[in-house]
C-alpha cells in the first residue's frame, strides 16, 4: 500500500486515530508512506498509528532522514510476512526541497522471494519546470532499474504527481527502450489525461477531501498516487510472484465523488465513519494491490474432488451445498486435521473430537454444509462443515493435509457444467480435475429431485472398497445390507483369540453404542446392530482388536 500522510509530525492525536482506522481497515503487509516529517514523524506512526493496531504487529524498515527536504518516505512491514534486507538512497534529484528514490529490499517468509519496493514523490505543481524536475527524476530512477536483473521483482509506488500520461516523467517510467529490464507498467493500464477527468472517477486519489477548514481542495480529481511494476509481476500466474487481478483499489474511492470529499453524502465504497476519517487523516487517499508469492506446497495423498453442487434448488445454498472427493489409492486415508479452503477467506478445519475422520480406498466422501437428511435436499453425508459457502458463479475448493500442503484443488467458473440444481462431476477420477472440459452436468436425481450422484460412481453406481485389509489376526469384511434399515449385520474374522469391541459413532462424532464388548474365540462372527431412535445418516463402524482398530461407514435411511 502507499499512503501520502501530508506532512505527518505525530503532533494531532485526532489524525493518528484516523489512520488507525484507515490501516486497521485494510491490513496491508507492506506500507509505503511520504510525507513523513522527519525521524519524529517516523516514530509517532510506530509508536501512535501502528501499534495501537496490535503491538508489534507492524516494524518500520530504517528510515532516511533526507537532507533536501522535511517531508521523507518510510517503509512499514509486518515481520509475520516480510523480513527487512536493505534501503539505499537512489539520487534522482539535486533540487533543494525534492526527494530521492528511497530503495527498500524485502524477503516474503515463506516463499524466500525477494522483492524491491521504490518508494517515491516526484515534484509538485503545474506547469513547464515542474514537469522537467518530474521527467528528471524519472529517468534516473529508470536508468537505476534497468540495471536490475531481469528475473527481479520491483515496485515504485508514492506520491507520483502527474497530471496525465503525455508527462515525460511517464513515457521514461514506461516506454520501451534499448535496456527494458527496468521497465515499468501500470497493473490497471489506465493511462491517460487523469487530470480533472472524470472518465476516470474510479481511480483518482487527491483530493480526498472538497471544502475543508476554509480551503477548498477540490475533491477527487487527480490521479497522483500510484502503484506501478516490473512486467514479471504483471505476468499473471506464470511466475513465482504475480499481481491479482483486480485488486488495484484507490481505497475509499466509490467512482460517484468526482470533484467532491469522499465523505460527500453516502459512499458505496467504505462505511460512513472510514470516509470521515479518509478525509480528517490526508488529502490523499491510499492505494494498494495485491501479489500472490509461490509459497505453496503440495501433498500427493490421493485424494481428488469428484464432484461439486454449488447451486442447489431443491433446498437453499446454506443448507444444500455440497463436495465429493475420492480415494483413488489403495490406503485408507484420514483426514483429520485437513483444511477446505477458498482463494478469499472462507476456510475450515476438517476435525473431530472423538476419532478419525477416514476415507476409506476407492470411497466417494460426501462433505457438506447440512447433516440433517430432511433439510439438505435428502443427503446422506461423511462429514458436515461450516464456514464455507460455495459461489454460484466462480469459486476455489482448496484442500490442504495437516502439514499445510494442498492436496487437491479445483478453481471454477460460471461457464463450467453446473446450474440449478444440478451438480458437476468428474466421470474419471484420474482426469484433471482443474480443466473444465474434464467436467459433466450430472443427469441422475438424488433425494428431493436435484440432480447429482454423491457419494455413488457418475453413473450411479456404488465404487466403495468396503473390504478393508486389516493385519493378519483380524479381517472386518463389508456390512450388509449396505444402506439399510431397519438393521444391518457387521461382519469380522478374527485369527486368534482376541479382545474385540464394536464402537458406532455418528457424523458428529458422538458415541452411539457398543454392540460387542468381550473376549471372542477364532472365526467369523457377525453381530446385528439397529439404530434406536436416531436419524437417518451416516454412522461408523469402529472395531476394535487389541491395539489394531478399523472403522467402516455405514448409512441407516428411515
Amino acid at each position: 500500500m502507499t499512503y501520502n500522510l501530508l506532512n505527518f509530525t505525530g503532533d494531532d492525536n485526532a489524525r493518528e486515530g484516523d489512520l488507525q482506522m484507515i490501516i486497521d481497515a485494510i491490513a496491508p503487509d507492506i506500507i509505503v508512506a511520504q510525507e513523513i516529517d522527519g525521524n519524529d514523524g517516523y516514530e509517532h506512526v510506530l509508536s501512535d498509528v501502528l501499534d495501537p493496531i496490535d503491538s508489534g504487529l507492524y516494524e518500520g524498515a530504517p528510515f532516511t532522514d533526507q537532507n533536501n527536504t522535511n517531508i521523507d518516505i518510510a517503509l512499514f512491514y509486518k515481520p509475520e510476512k516480510f523480513s527487512f534486507i536493505s534501503t539505499s538512497t537512489i539520487n534522482t534529484t539535486n533540487n533543494w526541497g525534492n526527494r530521492d528514490v528511497i530503495e527498500f529490499i524485502m524477503l516474503h517468509n515463506t516463499s524466500q522471494i525477494e522483492i524491491r519496493f521504490y518508494g517515491l514523490h516526484f515534484k509538485a505543481g503545474t506547469g513547464d519546470d515542474n514537469e522537467t524536475e518530474r521527467a528528471e527524476e524519472a529517468g534516473a530512477l529508470r536508468d537505476h532499474l534497468n540495471g536490475l536483473d531481469p528475473e527481479d521483482y520491483f515496485i515504485a509506488l508514492g506520491d507520483f504527481n502527474l497530471y496525465h500520461s503525455g508527462e515525460e516523467a511517464w513515457q521514461r517510467l514506461t516506454e520501451s527502450q534499448d535496456d527494458n529490464d527496468g521497465r515499468l507498467s501500470d497493473p490497471i493500464n489506465q493511462a491517460g489525461n487523469w487530470h480533472n477527468n472524470s472518465a476516470y472517477d474510479e481511480i483518482h486519489t487527491q483530493s480526498s477531501r472538497g471544502y475543508y477548514n476554509g480551503q477548498n481542495y477540490g475533491g477527487l480529481d487527480d490521479r497522483f498516487d500510484f502503484i506501478l511494476s516490473s512486467a514479471n509481476i504483471l505476468a499473471g500466474n506464470e511466475g513465482t510472484c504475480y499481481y491479482i487481478q483486480d485488486t488495484y483499489t484507490s481505497y475509499g474511492n466509490d467512482g460517484n465523488h468526482f470533484n467532491e470529499a469522499v465523505n460527500d453524502g453516502s459512499n458505496t465504497a467504505v462505511s460512513g465513519t472510514i470516509a470521515n476519517a479518509l478525509v480528517e487523516a490526508s488529502d490523499h487517499l491510499p492505494v494498494y494491490m495485491d501479489l500472490w508469492f509461490d509459497d505453496l506446497e503440495y501433498s500427493d495423498e490421493g485424494i481428488v474432488i469428484t464432484e461439486i453442487m454449488p447451486n442447489p434448488s431443491a433446498v437453499s445454498d446454506s443448507y444444500g451445498e455440497w463436495i465429493e472427493i475420492y480415494n483413488t489409492t489403495d490406503s485408507t486415508i484420514d483426514i483429520e486435521g485437513w483444511m477446505m479452503m477458498d482463494s478469499d477467506s472462507d476456510e475450515h478445519l476438517i476435525t473431530n473430537d472423538t476419532m478419525s475422520i477416514l476415507v476409506q480406498p476407492g470411497e466417494y466422501f460426501i462433505l457438506a454444509n447440512n447433516s440433517d437428511s430432511s433439510l439438505n435436499g435428502g443427503l446422506s453425508i461423511d462429514y458436515v462443515y461450516s464456514g464455507y459457502d460455495l459461489s454460484n458463479s466462480d469459486d476455489e475448493i482448496i484442500l490442504a493435509d495437516d502439514q499445510g500442503r494442498i492436496v487437491n484443488e479445483v478453481h471454477y467458473i460460471n461457464s463450467w457444467p453446473f446450474s440449478n440444481g444440478i451438480s458437476m462431476e468428474m466421470h474419471s477420477p484420474d482426469a484433471d480435475n482443474s480443466q473444465e472440459q474434464n467436467w459433466y452436468a450430472s443427469s441422475i436425481p438424488y433425494g428431493d429431485g436435484d440432480l447429482g450422484t454423491p457419494g455413488v460412481g457418475w453413473d450411479g453406481t456404488v465404487d466403495i472398497s468396503t473390504e478393508i485389509e486389516l493385519p493378519s489376526t483380524i479381517h472386518l469384511l463389508p456390512c450388509y445390507p449396505n444402506p439399510f434399515n431397519p438393521h444391518t449385520i457387521i461382519r469380522f474374522e478374527i485369527y486368534d483369540v482376541s479382545d474385540i469391541e464394536l464402537q458406532i459413532y455418528d457424523m458428529a462424532g458422538k458415541f452411539i453404542g457398543s454392540p460387542l464388548n468381550g473376549r471372542i474365540p477364532i472365526g467369523l462372527h457377525q453381530v446385528s446392530w439397529t439404530p434406536e431412535n436416531n436419524t437417518s445418516g451416516v454412522y461408523f463402524i469402529h472395531l476394535i482388536s487389541e491395539n489394531r482398530s478399523k472403522t467402516q461407514k455405514v448409512i441407516f435411511l428411515k
